[in-house]
C-alpha cells in the first residue's frame, strides 16, 4: 500500500567529506538551514548551465 501524499518532495541524502562539510557548515548565516542553502545552490547550477545553453536560434545559424 502506497503512503499518502504529503506535499513534500522526497528527501535526498548524501555523505559529504568530514572537511567539506566542517567549511559548508561555516559559511552558512544564521537563521538558515543546510536544506536552504543548498536548495539555492541547486538553482544557482540550473540557472547558470540555462544560461550556457545555446539559444535555438543561435543553434540554427551554426
Amino acid at each position: 500500500m502506497a503512503r499518502p501524499a504529503t506535499g513534500q518532495t522526497k528527501p535526498i541524502s548524501f555523505r559529504p567529506p568530514p572537511q567539506v562539510l566542517k567549511e559548508f557548515d561555516a559559511t552558512i548565516e544564521d537563521g538558515r538551514t543546510r536544506s536552504d542553502v543548498l536548495i539555492e545552490l541547486m538553482h544557482d547550477r540550473i540557472n547558470r548551465k540555462r544560461r550556457e545553453r545555446p539559444s535555438s536560434s543561435e543553434e540554427k545559424s551554426a
